[in-house]
């Protein structure tokens, strides 16, 4: 009965499940970054955790990968979020001028 227990939590850590989850959420991210940036933001940060949890548990080249994409999926959907709020901002200053 112990051996079982041991191949189960064996197979839990040998997994790459969530390095392709926080991989593929990376990737999302980027092509969320032109529709909706917050959604955007949202999914590098789950991809970040899965990833981060990944590397803690087995260190695998996907969840290496899937950190690297998500920090520049969140950061670049950062910056078109701040750049649509000040065009958005700017727009509306010259449409009604205070």
């Amino acid at each position: 009965m112990a051996k079982k227990e041991k191949k189960e939590v064996d197979k839990k850590t040998k997994s790459n499940t969530l390095g392709i989850a926080g991989f593929t959420l990376g990737i999302t991210s980027l092509v969320l970054l032109l529709f909706t940036p917050f959604v955007g933001i949202l999914t590098s940060i789950v991809g970040f955790i899965f990833c981060i949890l990944q590397q803690k548990r087995n260190p695998t080249k996907f969840g290496k990968r899937g950190i690297i994409i998500n920090v520049i999926g969140f950061v670049s959907n950062i910056v078109w979020w701040v750049l649509l709020v000040k065009v958005v901002y700017s727009y509306f200053l010259k449409q009604f001028p205070i």
